[in-house]
């Protein structure tokens, strides 16, 4: 505005200057008149040096003010006036929200998008600008039809005579189909010969094949540990199987739905612990089911079905020096420290453990 005024003043300035200066040439001897002149041109000069310094240091007549690069809502103090009884709109209906740009309704604006972003249908974001999908999933180029950024755009137009076919190529519109021992895919003319079930595909001979991933919803299924999942579309199609229960650390995940992800996927497993074998007995060594350890033996020992084992040349642990314990008919007892067995079977005997101590007799 600023500008603009500077402007109108220079502009009406050199015409009272260029109108005074042709009066003094005709009339030389006017000099009253001169004089009103160049007092008009020095008032007009002052009024172009007021209204400069009227910004001070922060207006450039020059240059745009707001060259900002950032999404800007604007507030209502800073919309352009609204027309009588227009009801203006800056709130998203369904949610409420504030919207942060496109038109309010009544002839102004929300807000503006920064540079090289697209106010979002909904108004309530500025969007990247869509990058358009021209080419389809077999690496084609698409000569016509819907480019994937709505708003009725497209990769081209056909032209007169022609019409757009599935396969986003031109065709004739006196093109002659071809189906022919077909039940599915292109007839030719850019239009289907049939179409297939959800759970089937259709090969490049036009015929229905059954997909390997028939039955595999899009987000995985879950068999008891192991995720189901799909990838890839058609005879590219690839059935994925994987045992969440197998990923180390083992027996810690299993298969289900992440809410994260929104998707089914491998989780950590919910574990509850138990140290009691099938019959009730307690267990005195080996995991807990959960990665823990529900006891632990001496070294060396082994823990078959939740008890401490004695092996030969182990750590003697808890076994009496002098005497040594039975394990059956097995005499288990400590020499020089480690652990020894003998079999009292081997010698027709029985182990025996009494006041006199343990031994094979």
């Amino acid at each position: 505005m600023i500008a603009f005024r500077l402007s109108c003043i220079v502009v009406i300035g050199t015409c009272l200057v260029a109108c005074g200066s042709a009066k003094k040439a005709e009339t030389a001897d006017d000099a009253s008149a001169a004089d009103g002149n160049a007092d008009a041109a020095a008032e007009i000069a002052a009024d172009v040096t007021d209204l400069t310094d009227l910004g001070g240091d922060d207006v450039d007549p020059g240059t745009d003010v707001d060259d900002s690069d950032t999404d800007q809502p604007i507030t209502d103090a800073t919309l352009l006036d609204i027309p009588d009884g227009c009801q203006k709109s800056c709130k998203y209906t369904a949610t409420g929200l504030p919207k942060v740009c496109g038109p309010d309704g009544c002839g102004s604006v929300c807000g503006f998008c920064g540079s090289g972003k697209i106010c979002a249908p909904d108004q309530l974001k500025c969007n990247e600008p869509c990058v358009k999908q021209c080419t389809t999933l077999q690496g084609k180029t698409k000569m016509c039809g819907d480019d994937g950024c709505g708003y009725g755009g497209q990769c081209g137009v056909c032209d007169a005579g022609f019409n757009c076919g599935i396969d986003f190529l031109c065709h004739p519109n006196d093109c002659k189909p071809t189906c022919t021992g077909k039940v599915c895919g292109d007839d030719g003319c850019g239009k289907n010969c049939g179409v297939c079930a959800s759970t089937e595909y259709c090969s490049d001979a036009g015929q229905c094949v059954k997909s390997v991933c028939a039955g595999i919803d899009p987000k995985g299924n879950c068999e008891a540990d192991v995720l189901v999942t799909c990838t890839g579309t058609g005879a590219a199609a690839k059935k994925i199987a994987t045992d969440c229960a197998a990923i180390l650390p083992e027996n810690t995940k299993t298969c289900g739905f992440d809410i994260a992800k929104q998707t089914n996927a491998c989780i950590q497993k919910i574990c509850k612990p138990s140290c009691t074998l099938p019959d009730g007995t307690p267990k005195k060594c080996g995991d807990n089911g959960c990665g823990k350890d529900c006891g632990v033996c001496p070294t060396g020992w082994g823990c078959p079905a939740g008890a401490c084992q004695a092996v030969v040349g182990a750590a003697c642990g808890g076994i009496v020096t002098v005497s040594g314990t039975c394990d059956g008919n097995k005499w288990v007892y400590c020499q020089n420290g480690t652990v020894a067995i003998m079999d009292c079977a081997a010698l027709s005997s029985t182990c025996v453990s009494s006041g006199s101590g343990t031994g094979c007799q």
